[in-house]
């Protein structure tokens, strides 16, 4: 068997520290207080994946059965970035987003903090663009059967491996996979049709 990426460990980590600080992640504690045996009995429930983007615009879905009285929901996604350049502003390299969105199909978005703002607490109001780790929270969410998206929103040197844990089973039946491979176009003028490659790929299904 293979050792995992440096992700793997890494997620149960975040995803079973204990909060300090300002809620959620914050510039003094990260995502709070490591708890080791948390970590290891949750990697024993199974409830991490990990998989990969090839490029922009391709991803990966699944979806979470939330019962009634479920206190919290959380997701937790890293992967491993390509090497940034040296001495240039914005280290990310291959941006990934987690997408999570509830039975009626409203975005639950992940943590952001603001540098220019550090001691401010996190937002849950915007895709994150600065780090190779990301969480969504929700509490008390609704029940019904929640969709969860791993997205390559920029991945330029790909493909982007990642792990991804979840507080809930994850379940993953896809029928179709979608990708792009010349990418998407960053602007679209009003009016102007713009042609766009994507290729289908029937998984459990077939493609008509």
């Amino acid at each position: 068997v293979p050792d995992p990426p440096p992700s793997t460990p890494k997620v149960p980590l975040a995803h079973t520290a204990v909060d300090r600080g300002n809620p959620g992640p914050d510039y003094q504690f990260g995502y709070g207080s490591v708890r080791g045996q948390a970590a290891v009995d949750f990697m024993r429930l199974g409830q991490f994946v990990e998989d990969s983007v090839e490029q922009t615009g391709a991803f990966r879905d699944w979806t979470v059965s939330v019962p009634s009285g479920t206190p919290e929901l959380r997701l937790t996604l890293a992967w491993d970035d390509a090497p940034g350049t040296p001495n240039v502003l914005g280290s990310l390299v291959n941006d990934l987003d987690l997408v999570v969105r509830d039975p009626l199909g409203a975005q639950s978005h992940v943590w952001t903090l603001s540098p220019s703002a550090p001691s401010a607490n996190a937002v849950q109001s915007a895709p994150d663009r600065l780090d190779n780790l990301e969480q969504v929270f929700v509490s008390a969410p609704m029940p019904g059967l929640w969709t969860i998206e791993v997205t390559g929103f920029d991945v330029p040197q790909g493909p982007q491996t990642f792990s991804l844990a979840s507080s809930h089973i994850l379940t993953d039946e896809p029928r179709l996979r979608f990708s792009f491979p010349n990418g998407l176009p960053a602007v679209l003028a009003p009016g102007v049709q713009v042609p766009v490659t994507a290729e289908i790929q029937g998984l459990n299904d077939v493609v008509v």
